[in-house]
Protein backbone atom coordinates (compact mmCIF):
# COMPACT_ATOMS: atom_id res chain seq x y z
CA UNK A 1 0.00 0.00 0.00
CA UNK A 2 1.47 3.81 -0.80
CA UNK A 3 2.27 6.15 1.65
CA UNK A 4 -0.45 8.33 -0.29
CA UNK A 5 -3.92 8.35 -0.18
CA UNK A 6 -4.62 9.46 -3.51
CA UNK A 7 -2.12 9.88 -6.59
CA UNK A 8 -2.25 11.86 -9.44
CA UNK A 9 -1.66 10.44 -13.20
CA UNK A 10 -0.83 13.29 -15.66
CA UNK A 11 0.56 13.47 -19.12
CA UNK A 12 2.89 16.04 -18.33
CA UNK A 13 4.92 17.88 -16.10
CA UNK A 14 2.94 18.82 -12.36
CA UNK A 15 2.18 22.45 -12.35
CA UNK A 16 1.87 24.03 -8.96
CA UNK A 17 0.09 27.07 -10.75
CA UNK A 18 -3.82 28.19 -10.08
CA UNK A 19 -4.33 27.81 -14.03
CA UNK A 20 -3.24 23.89 -14.54
CA UNK A 21 -6.45 22.06 -12.99
CA UNK A 22 -3.95 19.78 -11.01
CA UNK A 23 -2.02 22.51 -8.96
CA UNK A 24 -5.91 23.60 -7.94
CA UNK A 25 -7.15 20.31 -6.97
CA UNK A 26 -3.79 19.35 -5.47
CA UNK A 27 -3.67 22.48 -2.84
CA UNK A 28 -7.97 21.56 -2.37
CA UNK A 29 -6.92 18.40 -1.23
CA UNK A 30 -3.86 19.31 0.58
CA UNK A 31 -5.84 21.72 2.68
CA UNK A 32 -7.95 19.09 4.06
CA UNK A 33 -5.20 16.54 4.76
CA UNK A 34 -5.07 14.23 2.51
CA UNK A 35 -1.86 13.37 0.96
CA UNK A 36 -1.29 13.66 -2.75
CA UNK A 37 1.48 11.60 -4.90
CA UNK A 38 1.95 12.33 -8.24
CA UNK A 39 2.94 10.41 -11.53
CA UNK A 40 3.97 12.24 -14.47
CA UNK A 41 5.14 11.51 -17.95
CA UNK A 42 4.59 7.77 -16.96
CA UNK A 43 6.22 5.26 -19.80
CA UNK A 44 2.53 4.40 -20.33
CA UNK A 45 3.71 1.23 -22.84
CA UNK A 46 4.57 0.03 -19.14
CA UNK A 47 1.85 -0.91 -16.39
CA UNK A 48 4.90 -0.75 -13.90
CA UNK A 49 5.26 2.67 -14.72
CA UNK A 50 1.70 3.46 -12.84
CA UNK A 51 3.52 1.08 -9.72
CA UNK A 52 6.06 3.42 -9.03
CA UNK A 53 4.37 4.73 -5.93
CA UNK A 54 2.32 1.58 -5.17
CA UNK A 55 -1.74 1.56 -4.96
CA UNK A 56 -3.42 5.01 -3.28
CA UNK A 57 -5.47 4.76 0.34
CA UNK A 58 -8.24 5.86 -1.79
CA UNK A 59 -8.23 6.48 -5.40
CA UNK A 60 -5.76 7.00 -8.44
CA UNK A 61 -6.98 10.31 -10.42
CA UNK A 62 -6.62 10.67 -13.76
CA UNK A 63 -6.17 14.25 -15.59
CA UNK A 64 -5.38 13.96 -18.84
CA UNK A 65 -5.04 18.17 -19.29
CA UNK A 66 -6.40 21.28 -20.45
CA UNK A 67 -7.69 19.32 -24.13
CA UNK A 68 -8.88 16.58 -25.17
CA UNK A 69 -5.80 14.89 -26.20
CA UNK A 70 -7.10 14.15 -30.16
CA UNK A 71 -7.51 17.41 -30.49
CA UNK A 72 -4.50 18.43 -29.56
CA UNK A 73 -2.23 15.66 -30.39
CA UNK A 74 -3.65 16.02 -34.46
CA UNK A 75 -4.61 19.03 -36.89
CA UNK A 76 -8.18 19.43 -38.66
CA UNK A 77 -6.40 17.27 -41.29
CA UNK A 78 -5.63 14.13 -39.05
CA UNK A 79 -1.38 14.68 -39.04
CA UNK A 80 0.11 14.27 -35.55
CA UNK A 81 1.56 17.28 -35.10
CA UNK A 82 5.13 17.94 -34.52
CA UNK A 83 5.18 20.04 -31.69
CA UNK A 84 3.34 19.74 -28.09
CA UNK A 85 1.88 22.79 -26.51
CA UNK A 86 2.76 22.03 -22.88
CA UNK A 87 6.05 20.01 -23.53
CA UNK A 88 8.24 18.63 -25.91
CA UNK A 89 8.26 14.98 -27.26
CA UNK A 90 11.35 12.36 -26.29
CA UNK A 91 12.02 9.34 -23.84
CA UNK A 92 14.93 11.53 -22.27
CA UNK A 93 12.67 10.35 -18.81
CA UNK A 94 13.22 6.80 -19.12
CA UNK A 95 16.59 5.72 -18.94
CA UNK A 96 17.16 2.01 -19.62
CA UNK A 97 13.94 2.16 -22.23
CA UNK A 98 15.55 1.00 -26.05
CA UNK A 99 16.27 4.10 -27.80
CA UNK A 100 13.98 2.37 -30.34
CA UNK A 101 11.13 2.54 -28.28
CA UNK A 102 8.52 5.15 -30.27
CA UNK A 103 7.29 7.27 -27.65
CA UNK A 104 4.57 10.03 -27.09
CA UNK A 105 4.29 11.11 -23.65
CA UNK A 106 0.56 12.12 -24.48
CA UNK A 107 -1.26 9.03 -26.10
CA UNK A 108 -4.06 9.60 -28.09
CA UNK A 109 -7.44 9.01 -25.89
CA UNK A 110 -4.86 9.73 -22.57
CA UNK A 111 -7.86 8.92 -20.05
CA UNK A 112 -8.53 5.73 -21.53
CA UNK A 113 -5.02 4.35 -21.95
CA UNK A 114 -3.93 5.60 -18.64
CA UNK A 115 -7.34 4.02 -16.63
CA UNK A 116 -6.64 1.44 -18.32
CA UNK A 117 -2.81 0.67 -17.47
CA UNK A 118 -3.75 1.21 -14.00
CA UNK A 119 -6.01 -0.89 -13.89
CA UNK A 120 -3.86 -3.58 -15.09
CA UNK A 121 -1.57 -2.52 -13.11
CA UNK A 122 -4.04 -2.65 -9.62
CA UNK A 123 -7.07 -4.51 -10.55
CA UNK A 124 -8.56 -3.59 -7.34
CA UNK A 125 -7.81 -0.32 -7.68
CA UNK A 126 -10.41 2.86 -7.27
CA UNK A 127 -9.97 5.03 -10.69
CA UNK A 128 -11.47 8.96 -11.10
CA UNK A 129 -11.08 10.39 -14.48
CA UNK A 130 -12.16 14.20 -14.72
CA UNK A 131 -10.50 16.83 -16.63
CA UNK A 132 -11.85 18.22 -20.15
CA UNK A 133 -11.32 15.27 -21.98
CA UNK A 134 -13.44 12.98 -19.55
CA UNK A 135 -16.46 16.14 -19.90
CA UNK A 136 -16.31 15.82 -23.16
CA UNK A 137 -16.67 12.35 -23.75
CA UNK A 138 -18.66 11.72 -20.89
CA UNK A 139 -21.52 10.47 -23.45
CA UNK A 140 -21.66 8.88 -26.52
CA UNK A 141 -18.99 11.04 -28.82
CA UNK A 142 -18.03 11.68 -31.99
CA UNK A 143 -14.01 10.77 -32.12
CA UNK A 144 -12.49 12.66 -35.38
CA UNK A 145 -9.58 10.83 -35.41
CA UNK A 146 -11.45 7.41 -36.48
CA UNK A 147 -14.35 8.85 -37.26
CA UNK A 148 -16.92 6.84 -35.39
CA UNK A 149 -19.04 7.29 -32.61
CA UNK A 150 -17.28 6.14 -29.41
CA UNK A 151 -19.46 4.90 -26.12
CA UNK A 152 -19.34 7.26 -22.69
CA UNK A 153 -15.83 7.31 -21.55
CA UNK A 154 -16.28 5.33 -18.61
CA UNK A 155 -17.26 1.91 -20.30
CA UNK A 156 -13.69 2.07 -22.44
CA UNK A 157 -11.97 3.73 -19.78
CA UNK A 158 -12.90 1.28 -17.01
CA UNK A 159 -12.71 4.03 -14.21
CA UNK A 160 -15.28 4.18 -11.25
CA UNK A 161 -16.24 7.72 -11.26
CA UNK A 162 -15.68 10.65 -13.69
CA UNK A 163 -16.12 13.78 -12.40
CA UNK A 164 -17.97 16.73 -14.59
CA UNK A 165 -16.66 20.01 -15.13
CA UNK A 166 -14.58 22.44 -13.22
CA UNK A 167 -14.17 19.65 -9.92
CA UNK A 168 -11.99 21.07 -6.59
CA UNK A 169 -15.44 20.61 -4.84
CA UNK A 170 -16.01 16.96 -6.07
CA UNK A 171 -12.52 15.59 -5.62
CA UNK A 172 -12.72 17.02 -1.93
CA UNK A 173 -16.05 15.55 -1.08
CA UNK A 174 -14.83 12.02 -2.73
CA UNK A 175 -11.96 11.66 -0.94
CA UNK A 176 -14.18 12.72 2.55
CA UNK A 177 -16.38 9.68 1.70
CA UNK A 178 -14.30 7.06 0.45
CA UNK A 179 -11.99 7.79 3.27
CA UNK A 180 -15.39 6.86 5.69
CA UNK A 181 -15.94 3.91 3.74
CA UNK A 182 -19.06 6.05 2.27
CA UNK A 183 -18.49 4.74 -1.79
CA UNK A 184 -21.98 4.82 -2.43
CA UNK A 185 -22.47 8.22 -0.72
CA UNK A 186 -19.33 9.49 -3.58
CA UNK A 187 -21.80 8.06 -6.67
CA UNK A 188 -24.38 10.53 -5.43
CA UNK A 189 -22.59 13.93 -5.23
CA UNK A 190 -22.86 16.39 -7.70
CA UNK A 191 -21.32 17.18 -10.47
CA UNK A 192 -20.39 13.65 -11.29
CA UNK A 193 -20.96 10.48 -13.44
CA UNK A 194 -21.35 6.59 -12.60
CA UNK A 195 -21.86 4.01 -14.22
CA UNK A 196 -25.53 2.05 -13.19
CA UNK A 197 -27.66 -0.74 -14.07
CA UNK A 198 -30.55 0.81 -13.12
CA UNK A 199 -31.68 4.44 -13.38
CA UNK A 200 -32.71 7.44 -10.37
CA UNK A 201 -36.55 7.41 -9.71
CA UNK A 202 -36.18 11.02 -10.12
CA UNK A 203 -37.93 13.86 -12.51
CA UNK A 204 -34.15 16.08 -12.18
CA UNK A 205 -32.89 14.15 -15.25
CA UNK A 206 -33.14 14.42 -18.43
CA UNK A 207 -33.19 10.51 -20.80
CA UNK A 208 -30.68 10.62 -24.34
CA UNK A 209 -31.31 8.37 -27.02
CA UNK A 210 -29.42 5.16 -26.37
CA UNK A 211 -25.82 4.73 -27.29
CA UNK A 212 -27.79 2.36 -29.83
CA UNK A 213 -29.98 4.60 -31.31
CA UNK A 214 -27.37 7.20 -31.74
CA UNK A 215 -25.49 4.76 -34.00
CA UNK A 216 -28.32 3.74 -36.02
CA UNK A 217 -29.81 7.15 -37.12
CA UNK A 218 -27.09 10.49 -37.13
CA UNK A 219 -30.15 12.98 -36.73
CA UNK A 220 -30.29 11.13 -32.69
CA UNK A 221 -26.60 12.21 -32.28
CA UNK A 222 -27.69 16.18 -32.97
CA UNK A 223 -31.04 15.83 -30.40
CA UNK A 224 -29.01 14.18 -28.03
CA UNK A 225 -26.45 16.98 -27.95
CA UNK A 226 -28.95 19.67 -27.43
CA UNK A 227 -30.46 17.83 -24.91
CA UNK A 228 -27.38 17.78 -23.52
CA UNK A 229 -26.89 21.27 -23.75
CA UNK A 230 -30.44 21.60 -22.41
CA UNK A 231 -29.94 19.91 -19.23
CA UNK A 232 -27.01 21.43 -18.24
CA UNK A 233 -28.49 24.84 -18.80
CA UNK A 234 -31.73 23.48 -16.22
CA UNK A 235 -29.55 22.42 -13.81
CA UNK A 236 -30.52 18.39 -14.66
CA UNK A 237 -28.70 15.31 -14.62
CA UNK A 238 -28.37 13.70 -17.72
CA UNK A 239 -28.75 9.47 -18.20
CA UNK A 240 -27.40 7.62 -21.89
CA UNK A 241 -28.13 3.69 -21.81
CA UNK A 242 -25.45 1.33 -23.55
CA UNK A 243 -26.53 -2.73 -23.66
CA UNK A 244 -27.54 -3.09 -20.08
CA UNK A 245 -25.84 -0.05 -18.47
CA UNK A 246 -26.56 3.43 -17.63
CA UNK A 247 -24.36 5.81 -17.25
CA UNK A 248 -25.73 8.32 -15.05
CA UNK A 249 -24.49 11.93 -14.91
CA UNK A 250 -25.84 14.23 -11.73
CA UNK A 251 -26.79 17.11 -11.77
CA UNK A 252 -23.95 20.04 -12.32
CA UNK A 253 -21.99 21.20 -9.14
CA UNK A 254 -22.72 24.97 -8.27
CA UNK A 255 -20.07 26.82 -7.48
CA UNK A 256 -19.78 30.22 -5.70
CA UNK A 257 -17.91 33.71 -5.99
CA UNK A 258 -16.82 32.40 -2.11
CA UNK A 259 -15.60 28.71 -3.40
CA UNK A 260 -13.56 30.12 -5.88
CA UNK A 261 -12.28 32.41 -3.82
CA UNK A 262 -11.33 30.03 -1.21
CA UNK A 263 -9.34 28.04 -4.18
CA UNK A 264 -7.91 31.35 -5.51
CA UNK A 265 -6.86 32.67 -2.04
CA UNK A 266 -3.93 29.28 -1.60
CA UNK A 267 -0.45 30.18 -1.90
CA UNK A 268 0.79 28.55 -5.40
CA UNK A 269 4.96 28.50 -6.22
CA UNK A 270 3.91 29.34 -9.94
CA UNK A 271 7.28 27.01 -11.04
CA UNK A 272 5.68 25.00 -13.69
CA UNK A 273 7.51 26.86 -16.80
CA UNK A 274 10.94 26.49 -15.20
CA UNK A 275 11.15 23.12 -16.07
CA UNK A 276 12.94 22.58 -19.29
CA UNK A 277 10.76 20.28 -20.89
CA UNK A 278 8.18 22.53 -21.50
CA UNK A 279 7.27 24.74 -24.60
CA UNK A 280 8.84 28.56 -24.26
CA UNK A 281 5.14 29.50 -25.40
CA UNK A 282 3.56 28.94 -22.48
CA UNK A 283 5.98 30.82 -20.11
CA UNK A 284 3.46 33.53 -20.49
CA UNK A 285 1.14 31.76 -18.58
CA UNK A 286 3.08 32.40 -15.28
CA UNK A 287 1.51 35.90 -14.04
CA UNK A 288 -1.89 35.34 -15.60
CA UNK A 289 -5.12 35.66 -13.35
CA UNK A 290 -7.89 33.76 -13.27
CA UNK A 291 -10.94 36.28 -12.74
CA UNK A 292 -13.95 34.26 -13.38
CA UNK A 293 -14.87 30.91 -15.01
CA UNK A 294 -18.02 29.79 -17.51
CA UNK A 295 -18.81 31.92 -20.68
CA UNK A 296 -22.37 32.33 -21.57
CA UNK A 297 -21.28 33.27 -25.09
CA UNK A 298 -22.83 29.70 -26.04
CA UNK A 299 -20.72 29.38 -29.20
CA UNK A 300 -22.21 26.07 -31.25
CA UNK A 301 -17.97 24.61 -31.40
CA UNK A 302 -16.43 26.11 -28.51
CA UNK A 303 -15.69 23.10 -25.27
CA UNK A 304 -15.86 26.43 -22.37
CA UNK A 305 -19.22 25.97 -22.02
CA UNK A 306 -19.70 22.20 -22.20
CA UNK A 307 -16.70 21.89 -19.34
CA UNK A 308 -17.44 25.00 -17.39
CA UNK A 309 -20.92 26.15 -17.74
CA UNK A 310 -23.08 28.90 -19.12
CA UNK A 311 -22.99 30.93 -16.26
CA UNK A 312 -20.36 33.41 -15.02
CA UNK A 313 -18.94 32.63 -11.98
CA UNK A 314 -16.69 35.75 -10.87
CA UNK A 315 -13.93 35.71 -8.26
CA UNK A 316 -14.56 39.21 -5.91
CA UNK A 317 -11.95 41.86 -6.00
CA UNK A 318 -10.27 41.43 -2.82
CA UNK A 319 -9.40 38.05 -3.52
CA UNK A 320 -7.62 38.79 -6.97
CA UNK A 321 -6.63 42.31 -5.79
CA UNK A 322 -5.04 40.19 -3.03
CA UNK A 323 -3.33 37.59 -5.35
CA UNK A 324 -1.81 40.39 -7.63
CA UNK A 325 -0.40 41.67 -4.58
CA UNK A 326 1.47 38.25 -3.66
CA UNK A 327 3.18 37.79 -7.05
CA UNK A 328 5.57 40.71 -6.41
CA UNK A 329 7.31 37.95 -3.43
CA UNK A 330 8.06 35.38 -6.57
CA UNK A 331 11.50 35.74 -7.90
CA UNK A 332 10.84 36.36 -11.62
CA UNK A 333 8.47 39.37 -10.67
CA UNK A 334 9.15 42.09 -13.26
CA UNK A 335 5.69 43.83 -12.75
CA UNK A 336 4.43 42.71 -15.98
CA UNK A 337 0.70 40.59 -15.48
CA UNK A 338 0.17 38.31 -18.98
CA UNK A 339 -3.49 38.27 -18.43
CA UNK A 340 -6.54 38.75 -15.60
CA UNK A 341 -9.42 37.09 -16.97
CA UNK A 342 -11.57 34.13 -18.17
CA UNK A 343 -12.77 32.44 -21.17
CA UNK A 344 -13.89 35.76 -22.37
CA UNK A 345 -12.23 38.23 -20.69
CA UNK A 346 -15.50 41.10 -20.01
CA UNK A 347 -17.83 38.65 -19.12
CA UNK A 348 -16.00 39.24 -15.23
CA UNK A 349 -18.68 40.42 -12.68
CA UNK A 350 -21.29 39.72 -15.46
CA UNK A 351 -24.49 37.85 -14.66
CA UNK A 352 -28.04 37.59 -15.82
CA UNK A 353 -31.20 38.59 -13.85
CA UNK A 354 -33.31 35.80 -15.39
CA UNK A 355 -33.15 32.56 -12.88
CA UNK A 356 -32.63 29.28 -14.83
CA UNK A 357 -32.67 31.49 -18.25
CA UNK A 358 -33.29 28.46 -20.96
CA UNK A 359 -31.19 29.98 -23.55
CA UNK A 360 -28.36 28.68 -24.80
CA UNK A 361 -26.53 31.99 -24.97
CA UNK A 362 -27.02 35.11 -24.09
CA UNK A 363 -25.82 37.36 -26.33
CA UNK A 364 -27.26 35.24 -29.05
CA UNK A 365 -28.75 36.10 -31.78
CA UNK A 366 -29.34 39.45 -29.21
CA UNK A 367 -28.33 40.50 -25.74
CA UNK A 368 -30.54 39.43 -23.14
CA UNK A 369 -32.17 42.40 -21.69
CA UNK A 370 -31.74 40.97 -18.23
CA UNK A 371 -27.94 40.60 -18.55
CA UNK A 372 -25.23 42.84 -16.75
CA UNK A 373 -21.90 42.77 -18.36
CA UNK A 374 -18.90 44.64 -18.58
CA UNK A 375 -18.51 47.85 -16.14
CA UNK A 376 -17.49 45.49 -13.06
CA UNK A 377 -14.59 44.51 -15.46
CA UNK A 378 -13.38 48.10 -15.87
CA UNK A 379 -13.88 48.81 -12.30
CA UNK A 380 -11.68 45.43 -11.71
CA UNK A 381 -8.72 46.81 -14.44
CA UNK A 382 -8.93 50.18 -12.60
CA UNK A 383 -8.28 49.13 -9.16
CA UNK A 384 -5.68 46.38 -10.24
CA UNK A 385 -3.93 48.90 -11.86
CA UNK A 386 -3.80 50.81 -8.42
CA UNK A 387 -0.94 47.87 -7.15
CA UNK A 388 2.20 49.83 -6.47
CA UNK A 389 4.18 47.07 -7.78
CA UNK A 390 2.14 46.66 -11.21
CA UNK A 391 3.80 48.31 -14.21
CA UNK A 392 1.70 46.53 -16.87
CA UNK A 393 -1.64 44.12 -17.35
CA UNK A 394 -2.16 42.70 -20.55
CA UNK A 395 -5.71 41.26 -21.28
CA UNK A 396 -4.43 37.74 -23.37
CA UNK A 397 -7.48 35.85 -22.81
CA UNK A 398 -9.22 37.23 -25.66
CA UNK A 399 -12.62 39.42 -25.64
CA UNK A 400 -15.81 39.43 -27.51
CA UNK A 401 -16.05 42.67 -29.89
CA UNK A 402 -19.74 43.23 -29.91
CA UNK A 403 -19.62 43.26 -26.12
CA UNK A 404 -17.52 46.57 -26.71
CA UNK A 405 -20.59 47.68 -29.31
CA UNK A 406 -22.80 48.79 -26.21
CA UNK A 407 -19.02 49.83 -23.95
CA UNK A 408 -16.96 51.51 -25.83
CA UNK A 409 -15.01 53.24 -23.46
CA UNK A 410 -14.27 49.73 -22.40
CA UNK A 411 -12.37 49.15 -25.79
CA UNK A 412 -10.72 52.52 -25.05
CA UNK A 413 -9.27 51.96 -21.90
CA UNK A 414 -8.13 48.61 -22.77
CA UNK A 415 -6.08 50.14 -25.95
CA UNK A 416 -5.10 52.78 -24.00
CA UNK A 417 -3.62 50.64 -20.88
CA UNK A 418 -3.61 46.59 -21.77
CA UNK A 419 -3.24 46.02 -25.40
CA UNK A 420 0.27 44.97 -26.98
CA UNK A 421 0.72 45.18 -30.25
CA UNK A 422 -2.37 43.48 -31.27
CA UNK A 423 -5.84 43.21 -30.04
CA UNK A 424 -7.10 40.01 -30.84
CA UNK A 425 -10.97 39.41 -31.43
CA UNK A 426 -12.75 36.69 -32.96
CA UNK A 427 -15.80 37.47 -35.88
CA UNK A 428 -15.12 33.99 -36.68
CA UNK A 429 -16.62 34.47 -40.28
CA UNK A 430 -18.76 37.20 -42.46
CA UNK A 431 -21.53 34.76 -44.07
CA UNK A 432 -24.22 35.68 -42.00
CA UNK A 433 -25.22 31.94 -42.71
CA UNK A 434 -22.41 30.08 -41.33
CA UNK A 435 -22.42 33.22 -38.47
CA UNK A 436 -26.01 31.95 -37.71
CA UNK A 437 -24.89 27.90 -37.12
CA UNK A 438 -21.57 29.23 -35.36
CA UNK A 439 -24.31 31.39 -32.57
CA UNK A 440 -21.79 34.20 -33.54
CA UNK A 441 -23.31 37.80 -34.31
CA UNK A 442 -24.31 39.08 -37.51
CA UNK A 443 -20.87 40.26 -39.71
CA UNK A 444 -22.60 43.85 -40.03
CA UNK A 445 -22.10 43.96 -35.86
CA UNK A 446 -18.18 43.68 -37.06
CA UNK A 447 -17.91 45.87 -39.21
CA UNK A 448 -19.50 48.33 -36.77
CA UNK A 449 -16.84 47.13 -34.08
CA UNK A 450 -14.42 48.42 -36.93
CA UNK A 451 -15.21 51.47 -37.22
CA UNK A 452 -15.00 52.13 -33.52
CA UNK A 453 -11.89 50.90 -32.97
CA UNK A 454 -10.26 52.78 -35.88
CA UNK A 455 -11.70 55.81 -34.41
CA UNK A 456 -10.07 55.07 -31.04
CA UNK A 457 -6.99 53.66 -32.14
CA UNK A 458 -6.44 57.44 -34.44
CA UNK A 459 -6.25 59.16 -31.14
CA UNK A 460 -3.56 57.17 -29.68
CA UNK A 461 0.32 57.57 -29.88
CA UNK A 462 1.05 53.89 -29.42
CA UNK A 463 -1.30 52.36 -32.28
CA UNK A 464 -2.97 48.80 -32.11
CA UNK A 465 -3.30 46.39 -34.60
CA UNK A 466 -6.81 44.26 -34.57
CA UNK A 467 -6.46 40.83 -35.22
CA UNK A 468 -9.06 38.38 -36.22
CA UNK A 469 -9.30 34.85 -35.28
CA UNK A 470 -11.59 33.43 -38.35
CA UNK A 471 -12.54 29.97 -38.76
CA UNK A 472 -13.13 27.92 -41.99
CA UNK A 473 -14.49 24.42 -42.84
CA UNK A 474 -17.40 25.05 -40.04
CA UNK A 475 -20.26 23.05 -40.96
CA UNK A 476 -22.26 24.53 -43.36
CA UNK A 477 -19.74 26.63 -44.72
CA UNK A 478 -19.60 26.38 -48.91
CA UNK A 479 -16.56 27.38 -51.37
CA UNK A 480 -18.22 30.87 -52.15
CA UNK A 481 -18.72 31.55 -48.36
CA UNK A 482 -14.70 31.57 -48.05
CA UNK A 483 -14.32 33.54 -51.47
CA UNK A 484 -17.10 36.20 -49.82
CA UNK A 485 -15.02 35.98 -46.49
CA UNK A 486 -12.11 37.05 -48.40
CA UNK A 487 -13.46 40.01 -49.99
CA UNK A 488 -15.10 41.56 -46.66
CA UNK A 489 -11.78 41.48 -44.72
CA UNK A 490 -10.27 43.17 -47.55
CA UNK A 491 -12.28 46.02 -47.68
CA UNK A 492 -11.86 46.38 -43.83
CA UNK A 493 -8.57 46.34 -44.59
CA UNK A 494 -7.86 43.68 -42.07
CA UNK A 495 -5.78 40.71 -42.97
CA UNK A 496 -6.56 37.86 -41.08
CA UNK A 497 -3.54 36.51 -39.55
CA UNK A 498 -5.19 33.66 -37.05
CA UNK A 499 -7.23 31.14 -39.25
CA UNK A 500 -8.24 27.87 -38.17
CA UNK A 501 -9.63 24.57 -39.61
CA UNK A 502 -12.88 23.69 -37.86
CA UNK A 503 -11.89 20.46 -35.91
CA UNK A 504 -14.73 18.37 -34.41
CA UNK A 505 -13.94 18.60 -30.83
CA UNK A 506 -16.18 15.63 -28.81
CA UNK A 507 -19.32 17.02 -26.71
CA UNK A 508 -19.81 20.36 -28.89
CA UNK A 509 -22.57 21.28 -31.02
CA UNK A 510 -20.85 22.35 -34.41
CA UNK A 511 -19.39 18.57 -34.03
CA UNK A 512 -22.47 16.82 -34.33
CA UNK A 513 -23.79 19.28 -37.23
CA UNK A 514 -20.41 17.30 -38.99
CA UNK A 515 -21.47 14.02 -37.89
CA UNK A 516 -25.29 14.52 -39.35
CA UNK A 517 -24.09 16.77 -42.73
CA UNK A 518 -21.25 13.79 -43.13
CA UNK A 519 -24.01 10.35 -42.60
CA UNK A 520 -26.98 11.51 -44.21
Amino acid sequence: MSKFDIIFVLPYIFSDHPSFPEGILKKALEIQGVNVGIIETPFWQDANSFKKLGQPKLFFAVISGPMDSIVLNYTSQKKRRKEDLYQHEGNAFFEGYPPSIKYKKRPDRTTIVFSNKIREAFKDAFILIGGVEASLRCFSHYDFQIEKIRRPILFDSRADILVSGIGEKQIVSIAKLIKEGKISDALNINGIAKISNAIPDNENFIHLPSFEEVLSDPSNFLAMQKMIEKAKIEGKGIIQQYANHYVIANPPYNYTTKDLDETYSQVYLRKHFLIKSYSPACRMNLFSITSHRGCFGGCSFCSITVHEGKNVISRSFESIIKEIDNLRKHPEWKGYISDVGGASAEMYGSYCEHKNCPRPSCIYPKKCDKLNTVQKYIDLLRECKKISSIKKIFIGSGVRYDLFLEYPELLEEILLYHSGRFLRVAPEHTEDNVLKLMRKPEFNKFEKFVRIFNSINKKLKRKVELSPYIMIGHPGETKKDVIEMNKKFKSLNIKPVNIQTFTPTPGTLSTAMYYVANNN
